[in-house]
């Protein structure tokens, strides 16, 4: 295997002048980066990353802050496609990645103090509910690249951020199942306490106004996001007087439940009852019947959060930024065609 003296023979250059280029130094001219950088290709050399560490002061690495106590947050497959899309880049870039538990302590710093005092990371990138205003001021201090995985909404200071537009994803459920012909939309599983749940919620609303339709706060479920929730909610969505003909799920759980409620009730789906739901598309496919989703783009959300950060780090003079990625619907057997 090459060593970067082999690259220095080869090239006629001292090792300084490799490491240089290597680190893309603004002293070397740019014709003699693009040879060494073809010796180099020649030669099947890979640069050490410590070395290059060694010689910056940089430590190449991204760092995902998590809380382990967070146990849903660990068994949602959608976690692990935001870690896939924020690999995907890094990888990209030559850098490494690391996921570090916020509540760990390391030589009496808290992980994340530790990581910035100790070099350990080139930025952070960490969810909102983990943000406060503490924390952004000790990220800005310290002048530490950082992208919160989340609209924060409870911060007043601007920071960069990425997001699922989920009120156009829901409005734009709503609007479908009127289209098809139904005319009494209910939307279960309201949770104002969660943000991305109080977008939805608007996204319904606002088809609701755009069509005229009155709201009816009795078709609005306040509940948690389980299986038997979902159950208990939709039986009692169907024995009011007024009782609707389709719903949209805020979360995937809550359709399984409702769909047995609604088979139990003796109505044919989607015929007679027609039903949307966020999330779970995977799963969605291998119900019966086969579940329509609005699908939210996780991996995609990884990705934009790492280019984000990236362009901070390249970039200390960038502005801050939100994103919202695109939803899409996938209709299937829980709708009319």
């Amino acid at each position: 295997m090459a060593n970067i003296k082999d690259v220095a023979k080869a090239a006629g250059v001292s090792t300084s002048t490799v490491s240089r280029t290597i680190n893309n130094s603004k002293s070397i001219p740019d014709d003699t980066k693009a040879r060494i950088n073809e010796i180099m290709k020649k030669l099947n050399y890979t640069p050490n990353q410590n070395a290059k560490s060694l010689t910056t002061n940089k430590s190449y690495t991204i760092t995902l802050i998590v809380d382990v106590d967070d146990e849903k947050s660990f068994q949602n497959p959608f976690f692990y496609e935001i870690m896939h899309g924020i690999e995907k880049q890094v990888y990209k870039k030559e850098y490494s990645f690391i996921v570090a538990n916020l509540k760990t302590m390391m030589k009496k710093l808290t992980v994340l103090d530790w990581l910035i005092k100790s070099k350990r990371t080139e930025g952070v990138i960490l969810p909102s509910s983990m943000l406060d205003s503490i924390t952004v001021e000790s990220l800005r201090k310290d002048k530490i690249p950082f992208v919160s995985i989340g609209e924060p909404i409870h911060i007043k200071e601007s920071i960069t951020w990425v997001d699922i537009d989920n009120k156009r994803g829901a409005e734009a459920a709503t609007f479908y199942l009127l289209e098809k012909g139904y005319k009494s939309v209910a939307f279960l599983g309201l949770n104002q306490t969660k943000l991305f749940n109080r977008r939805r919620y608007e996204g319904y609303l606002n088809a609701l106004h755009s069509e005229n339709i009155e709201i009816d706060s009795k078709l609005i479920i306040d509940c948690n996001n389980t299986k038997a929730d979902g159950y208990q909610s939709m039986k009692a969505l169907l024995a009011l007087e007024k009782c609707p003909d389709a719903v949209v799920c805020a979360d995937g759980e809550l359709s399984f439940g409702a769909i047995k409620a609604i088979k139990e009730h003796g109505l044919a789906i989607p015929e007679d009852f027609g039903l949307i739901s966020y999330d779970e598309s995977k799963i969605a496919e291998l119900s019966y019947p086969t579940i329509s989703t609005v699908n939210v783009d996780m991996f995609e959300m990884g990705q934009q959060c790492a280019k984000l950060l990236f362009e901070q780090i390249e970039n200390q003079n960038t502005r801050d930024q939100g994103i919202l990625i695109s939803t899409s619907l996938n209709c299937r057997e829980t709708t009319k065609n």
